[in-house]
């Protein structure tokens, strides 16, 4: 192939961001010399009373409205789109987007259940703990097939909310856990030199055509950190059977699998977001954040869509059972307001009886009070003692 074709290629086909981003700049650029120019021609036409160069009023007009359009449209918003594209690939990390699936010969070949694999975009990601933003911008929302790679390492995995299987393994209340092989090599070697490399399939696929890719990919890669090599096998999970959980999404939507944060066991299995809902009045808008984002609630729980097969603890509780649980947690949870600010609560005459709260509310909630009055006393508003015996005084 001649350097010629070679050129043509990378400049005129790319599919590549930094590329994509350099033609963006370059046109950009044309395009504000051009501008420029047509800046210009229109105050040298208005430098002077009457007619200077242009003597055709509507060929003024047109170089002004030209000179707008070339200016907004086709510089400043090209440069804006260079830097997204650019973006994509900085100091510390490279993605790489490319499309495959069906187009795939070898893959199709090679697929042991005779079955073409889904259509997907793979995003590769250097140093992933570090650029956990474009994660987030490529996999929030998706589902498909996350591969962790070290050189001497793999990890396959599949999930129906990328983001939220991927965030969790960033946590240091679930990598200390090392309840999962994967997690203990995490945990030990950390992620200096790990790649992230994501399948994201239509969001039309199903989870059987999900599973497909991800046995395939553990066909390829044979991944030494994965408990066993079939795609979403019952591993310590024997009790939870696949067509049972495939009954329940059918039947009554998509189940959420709560696990102790502890010891990452499976705790329970709820079969739909109105059954938690219902069950242990949880809001839901801090259920959909735990999922999209993969923060614990209150501190002990982890909420998961997927089923992680490799969790070497199973504890199933009933019904009853996690409803006390979640309830027992929740009067122990401390609510972390980040404008809150701690309160000295002085007993009058009894130091023993001084108390501490960590925000306005909980002292409120404490001694059964006005918050507003005991505000009052905070500020100097009032002097003396609430109710003759407290004395309140902001923490530093």
């Amino acid at each position: 192939m001649s350097t010629i074709t070679i050129w043509n290629e990378r400049w005129f086909f790319s599919t590549n961001a930094k590329d994509i981003g350099t033609l963006y700049l370059i046109f950009a650029l044309f395009s504000g010399l051009l501008g420029t120019a047509f800046s210009v021609l229109i105050r040298m036409e208005l430098s002077g009373p009457g007619v200077q160069y242009i003597s055709d009023n509507q060929l003024y007009n047109s170089i002004v409205t030209a000179h707008a359009l070339l200016m907004i449209f086709f510089m400043v918003e090209n440069i804006r789109l260079s830097k997204c594209d650019s973006h994509i690939s900085n100091q510390t990390a490279d993605i790489i987007i490319s499309n495959g699936g069906n187009n795939n010969n070898n893959a199709n070949n090679n697929n042991n259940n005779g079955n073409k694999l889904p259509r997907y975009t793979k995003v590769f990601i250097e140093n992933p703990f570090n650029n956990r933003n474009h994660i987030l911008k490529v996999s929030k929302n998706q589902r498909g097939v996350y591969v962790w790679e070290d050189g001497n390492h793999a990890y396959v995995g599949h999930s129906i909310n990328l983001y939220n299987r991927i965030s969790s393994y960033f946590m240091p209340s679930i990598l200390s856990t090392k309840a999962r092989r994967v997690l203990r090599y995490f945990n030990k070697h950390g992620f200096h030199n790990v790649n992230l490399t994501i399948y994201i399939v239509n969001e039309t696929a199903s989870l059987g055509e999900v599973v497909r890719l991800e046995q395939y990919l553990i066909d390829t890669l044979k991944p030494s950190l994965n408990v066993d090599l079939v795609a979403s096998g019952s591993g310590y999970h024997g009790p939870m059977r696949q067509e049972f959980r495939d009954k329940l999404r059918k039947e009554r939507g998509t189940p959420i699998y709560v696990y102790d944060i502890q010891d990452f066991s499976l705790l329970y299995l709820f079969e739909s977001k109105q059954h938690m809902y219902d069950t242990i009045n949880i809001h839901h808008k801090t259920l959909s954040n735990c999922l999209d984002t993969g923060d614990t609630y209150l501190d002990a729980f982890f909420f998961s869509l997927d089923l992680i097969e490799d969790s070497d603890k199973l504890n199933l509780l009933n019904l009853e059972e996690i409803k006390e649980l979640v309830s027992n947690k929740r009067d122990l949870y401390k609510v972390k307001h980040p404008a809150a600010k701690s309160i000295l609560a002085e007993f009058k005459d009894d130091s023993s009886k001084n108390l501490e709260f960590p925000s306005l509310n909980s002292l409120a909630n404490h001694l059964k009070g006005d918050r507003q009055v005991i505000r009052e006393y905070l500020k100097g508003d009032k002097s003396g003692y609430y109710r003759g015996k407290w004395k309140f005084t902001y923490k530093v």
